[in-house]
């Protein structure tokens, strides 16, 4: 019971699966540092696993802002209740791509703060997870401490999780991707690791399509991980059903809940991953229903204090 209280419930997992409606409303994530905080809540992703680097779309008049300031951090917020600070990464810019009439910055993690659990709390898992990082079987990615616990902040955000469909020819492959995210209007972003083979199809193609994933689903969205290191599947054996989109006549699932179809105008290499730049021709909205996100476990250990204190102050 001592070790308990101390250092909190032995549940370590490290992602989380969640239901929510896409775009969450859960968490609210503010540029910092040029002024007044800008609301990038829908308007960042994950750029490349290794080095770690965030995207954020900006208009083209914060360049100068962002060039100029010294103090740049990214702050995750409750939306509901006091707008509780989650979380805190301090930024430093390194590049921009143009997206339309927006840039994406590209930023690295020059400091982080997790806020989520009290530190005896945290420090138990970072160690747990510092165990389980120094097995050959998980260090694909040598990230440094500071990027592995900006990683744990990022996550504070729900991500949500779609299934890509890609065809080149006779060629065609469905895959999870969870690195990605609006840079504006109808410009969007997402980074794939550049060693899997899929990632040369979806260069070479130049379109793609991104399927909505129902949380009733996710345990098949996950098994399709393995489709990363594959040129082309067999659509024969996939455990659903699909359909043809509407813009591109790519094969997606019949459950999805939004299909967004995009022509890929730019590539660039970062890092460890290629990092996408496209333009979204279609968005169908095809059901409502909550949608696969993932978040990480130590936010989910955050949200679920948070739900048995609101319990007991009801109680009593």
């Amino acid at each position: 019971m001592v070790k308990r209280v101390v250092f909190g419930p032995q549940n370590f997992a490290q992602q989380y699966p969640l239901g929510m409606r896409d775009p969450q409303s859960e968490v609210i994530v503010r540029l910092c540092g040029m002024g007044a905080p800008q609301d990038v809540t829908h308007r960042h992703m994950m750029a490349c696993g290794f080095p770690f680097t965030i995207g954020i779309g900006l208009d083209e008049d914060f360049e100068t802002k962002v060039a100029e300031s010294a103090a740049l951090s990214l702050s995750f917020h409750e939306r509901s209740g006091r707008g509780r600070l989650l979380g805190k990464i301090g930024l430093r810019p390194v590049a921009n791509i143009a997206a339309g009439n927006k840039k994406l910055w590209l930023f690295q993690p020059r400091s982080c703060h997790n806020y989520c659990l009290p530190k005896p709390w945290l420090w138990s898992r970072y160690l747990y997870y510092a165990r389980l990082g120094s097995s050959p079987q998980t260090s694909d990615m040598p990230l440094t401490v500071r990027e592995l616990h900006s990683m744990f902040v990022f996550y504070i955000c729900p991500r949500p999780v779609v299934l890509a469909t890609v065809t080149d020819g006779n060629r065609g492959n469905i895959f999870p991707m969870n690195l990605m995210g609006p840079v504006g209007e109808d410009y969007f972003s997402f980074a794939l690791n550049a060693s899997r083979r899929v990632t040369s199809v979806v260069e070479r193609s130049r379109r793609i399509a991104l399927s909505s994933v129902p949380l009733e689903h996710s345990s098949v969205a996950i098994k399709l991980g393995s489709n990363h290191r594959e040129e082309s599947i067999d659509w024969d054996q996939l455990p659903f059903a699909t359909k043809t989109s509407t813009a591109l006549g790519m094969l997606v699932p019949v459950f999805a809940l939004r299909v967004r179809e995009m022509e890929i105008e730019s590539v660039r290499n970062v890092g460890s991953h290629k990092l996408f730049i496209a333009r979204t021709i279609r968005d169908e909205r095809c059901e409502d229903g909550l949608e696969f996100f993932l978040v990480h476990g130590i936010y989910q250990a955050c949200r679920q204090r948070s739900q048995r204190s609101a319990e007991v102050s009801q109680s009593v």
